[in-house]
């Protein structure tokens, strides 16, 4: 067993604010668009006139962006696309002892996203979890995201997007208005997307009662780093993480003593950076699968030699491929597990957004097959089940 020091948990959790956020959805569920407010007030330092943004408002602001970042976005938006279209799964069926059965996927209908604000926004958060759910064919797709002018970014991927609404809410309040609706906001079945250990916490709460994609937030970086790798762009992957703010978790895991001091004289004294030397790669993957990080870097000489190995990671880049290129721009999407979530699950992908309905056809089914279903029912004590199939077909 190796032994590495690292926090028994992640350095900041969402369990914590489990009493407070629990408060706030349930002054939402009571009052409404007027907690909203008070929350918004509270919280974000504005006043809220309308949750709900007009489409004057949509247009006017997309209109006001920068062509390069327009372009820019426009790009991106051609990528992700191909990759999601490329993970559309097909309806599908077949048959055996006389029964005829297949599945047809269908799109969940009303989706909320949350696109994480305040002093800075994320467009791209919403390129990552709108492409997708276009795709997969959801009928209403609704933004929160917490600015008192909506973002023109946010505003120009909306329209080519066709949301149906944006509210300029954020934080825990919005997602309890996007789980139970108010009188602005409109109920969904289903809220994807990143945010703080209080959105995090929401979508946790909330979870009993309406669909969540997972935990996601804060970020996590693990950087599995050999003699092969470049100092410096290891440091910048870990930097480019922390910038998501002082809770990131990043933790770099090497078998050089040379790239471990040089590194560590290039981090800051202040995050949550971890350096761990182990004796070979093998001993790093262990730590790496251990952790189930959102981010995983395999920064070897050899790297598509030990993506066999790793079984817990919600992305993962190979050689020198920054991680930070799937933030914006490579394909997968951004929106990842965190907290160890990425021990059963991955990223978003279109089934974050899609049901498989299961149908089954049988007139004359085999009657070794019914016989066996009839018996497993009374043995069950489902004697009323057996008696229904066997009404039909014995």
């Amino acid at each position: 067993m190796i032994e590495y020091i690292l926090p028994k948990d992640r350095p900041i959790s969402f369990i914590s604010v489990l009493d407070k956020v629990r408060d706030i959805i349930a002054k939402v569920k009571e009052e409404g668009d007027k907690a909203i407010i008070d929350y918004t007030a509270k919280f974000d330092n504005y006043l809220l006139s309308d949750i709900k943004a007009n489409q004057d408002e949509i247009k006017s602001q997309a209109s006001l962006l920068d062509d390069n970042v327009r372009n820019a976005i426009d790009i991106i938006y051609d990528q992700l696309t191909d990759f999601h279209k490329s993970m559309m799964p097909p309806n599908s069926g077949g048959g055996k002892n006389g029964i005829e059965f297949g599945v047809v996927w269908k799109p969940i209908e009303k989706v909320g996203i949350y696109v994480p604000g305040g002093i800075k926004t994320y467009p791209s958060t919403l390129l990552m979890a709108g492409i997708p759910a276009k795709i997969a064919g959801v009928k209403e797709i609704y933004v929160a995201t917490p600015k008192e002018k909506v973002d023109p970014a946010i505003a120009y991927i909306s329209i080519r997007l066709n949301i149906r609404g944006i509210y300029k809410i954020g934080g825990a309040q919005a997602i309890a208005a996007l789980a139970y609706g108010t009188e602005s906001v409109k109920k969904v079945d289903k809220i994807v997307g990143p945010g703080n250990i209080y959105v995090q916490a929401a979508k946790y709460l909330v979870s009993e009662n309406v669909g969540i994609d997972g935990i996601e937030g804060p970020t996590e970086l693990v950087v599995i780093a050999d003699d092969s790798a470049n100092p410096e762009n290891v440091a910048l992957d870990l930097l480019a993480q922390g910038e998501h703010g002082k809770t990131s978790f990043l933790v770099l895991i090497s078998t050089s003593e040379f790239l471990v001091n040089r590194i560590k004289s290039m981090l800051p004294n202040e995050g949550n950076f971890y350096i761990i030397k182990v004796n070979n790669i093998d001993e790093a993957i262990q730590i790496a699968n251990d952790i189930a990080p959102e981010h995983l870097s395999i920064a070897t000489s050899s790297p598509l030699q030990l993506l066999s190995k790793i079984s817990n990671a919600g992305a993962i880049t190979l050689g020198n491929t920054p991680p930070a290129l799937i933030d914006y721009c490579a394909g997968p999407d951004h929106i990842l597990p965190t907290n160890g979530w990425a021990r059963f699950k991955g990223g978003i992908t279109v089934f974050d957004f899609l049901k498989p309905l299961s149908y089954v056809i049988s007139e004359k089914p085999e009657k070794n097959l019914i016989k066996a279903a009839m018996i497993l029912a009374n043995y069950e004590g489902f004697n009323f089940h057996s008696k229904s199939i066997g009404a039909r077909y014995e």
